[in-house]
């Protein structure tokens, strides 16, 4: 701001640049620059992450070269009437043109820049919008063709562009520029406030709902310190709201009681610019979770195991079905080698849908092998089988496992456990080493048929 102290402005700049450091201090944290790379399956992700990058450094930018101005500039002894003269910052109105340009193109800058951290702000309200009512719903639409995707680039392209529009309004009156500029910015951020602010009344029923369903303990504990930090993030939201709109407020006034107040003046725009980064800083930590999971070196991963089949099974044998409802042909020869195949082209056209609960995993940064002990998950109306080994024999007691415990989507199967300590694998009956989250694709349930066929024995003794 152009009529704030210059210790007022450099203390500002100090907030924006420690906010620069943290942003990289983050991701190299998170998955050492990775994130910074376009990748087709991460595209979403690309972009929020540039988003950050791209509004800190704009704030820093905005920052440094009013700092340089002020101190260029610094106090002057103004006369404010005919007997009176006051000690204060230099009025714009005295600084050179090419310094009034520098700082006219640096508001334009605090346009985008702001622009951008909106459209942050309110992405993380709507995409967590899009999860709960996926999850509840069983809506198998995907983030991006959902509406909540929609809203999004309709409010990114809004604030993005409305900023800066009203701040062009006035470019002569540096004053009056960044008056309009904060009046726009204060008003879009009360009302993305406000959205945040549902988020937290909605969050905790989220959580006990992903309790009844089944969650396992590290999904729940994510979730609840996404909970307080949420709350944390909320309250510096409303703080950060509150002194911008105030001044902004009183910046439209005849009088300007807040704004001509050097004390009040500083506080405000100090403790804004605190409370705004402080809350970008929780937003990062909240969008892109690091996984704080420490690695026990001196145990192999968990592996789950299922109890050892009935004896009278071993004779059991898979012939060629005769259905002609979703039939498998096979032969002795090339039978596993075509169902493996016809099990990829499903899983291929599984990609296609969605699954929400993948997305909350994904979004929890929690590793697929650990976000539940499912091999076989329900997003909507599919249902994935992610075992590939012992598929033709436990097919059918999959299938009635997973109708018996639909409703608990992060519940483990029946009979499944995770292997003791001190218990060998080669011990084991079967072995599931690789299993499957809900952030795997999912696949088309189709009606199975098993060929069962019984030898029977007669013995005759001669007489």
């Amino acid at each position: 701001m152009c009529h704030e102290s210059p210790s007022a402005q450099f203390l500002g700049a100090l907030a924006t640049i420690l906010g620069d450091f943290f942003v990289l201090w983050h991701l190299w944290k998170y998955d050492r620059f990775r994130c910074m790379l376009f990748s087709k399956r991460s595209a979403f992700r690309f972009i929020i992450v540039w988003m950050f990058l791209i509004s800190s450094a704009l704030f820093t930018a905005w920052n440094v070269i009013l700092v340089w101005v002020k101190y260029t500039e610094y106090y002057a002894v103004v006369p404010i009437s005919k007997t009176e003269s006051e000690i204060m910052p230099v009025p714009f109105q005295l600084w050179s043109e090419r310094k009034r340009t520098f700082v006219r193109f640096s508001y334009q800058l605090l346009g985008v820049a702001w622009g951008i951290v909106l459209a942050i702000h309110s992405e993380e309200t709507l995409y967590w919008a899009y999860l709960i009512n996926a999850i509840r719903k069983r809506d198998s639409r995907n983030w991006f063709r959902s509406i909540w995707f929609k809203i999004w680039v309709f409010i990114s392209v809004t604030v993005i562009t409305v900023i800066p529009a009203v701040g062009n309004m006035e470019t002569t009156n540096l004053i009056k520029m960044e008056a309009n500029i904060f009046m726009a910015g204060s008003i879009l951020a009360t009302l993305l406030f406000f959205m945040s602010l549902w988020l937290y009344l909605v969050f905790p029923g989220f959580v006990d709902e992903s309790r009844r369903q089944g969650a396992n303990a590290e999904v729940l504990t994510r979730l609840e310190y996404f909970k307080e930090m949420n709350g944390i993030r909320t309250l510096f939201r409303f703080l950060y709201v509150f002194c911008i709109l105030t001044l902004s407020i009183d910046g439209q006034t005849k009088h300007k009681h807040v704004n001509t107040t050097p004390f009040w003046l500083d506080l405000f725009f100090v403790c804004g610019l605190f409370f705004v980064f402080t809350s970008n800083g929780l937003s990062l930590m909240i969008l892109l979770p690091r996984n704080t999971t420490f690695k026990d070196e001196t145990r192999g991963p968990n592996v789950f195991i299922r109890p050892p089949r009935s004896t009278h099974r071993r004779d059991m044998q898979i012939l060629p079905s005769t259905s002609t409802i979703g039939s498998h042909k096979y032969d002795d020869d090339n039978s596993g080698n075509h169902y493996h195949n016809q099990g990829h082209r499903d899983i291929e056209r599984g990609q296609r849908k969605s699954n929400p609960w993948g997305a909350l995993g994904e979004r929890l940064n929690i590793e697929k092998t650990r976000l539940s002990g499912l091999d076989e998950i329900e997003s909507g109306g599919a249902v994935a089988i992610a075992l590939e080994s012992d598929m033709h024999q436990d097919r059918n007691r999959t299938m009635e496992s997973l109708n018996s415990r639909g409703d608990a989507p992060f519940a483990p199967t029946g009979g499944e456990r995770i292997l003791r300590p001190g218990e060998g694998i080669d011990e084991s009956p079967e072995v599931f080493s690789n299993f499957r989250s809900p952030g795997d694709v999912p696949r088309t349930v189709r009606p199975t048929e098993v060929n069962i066929v019984v030898r029977t024995e007669q013995v005759i003794e001669k007489a």
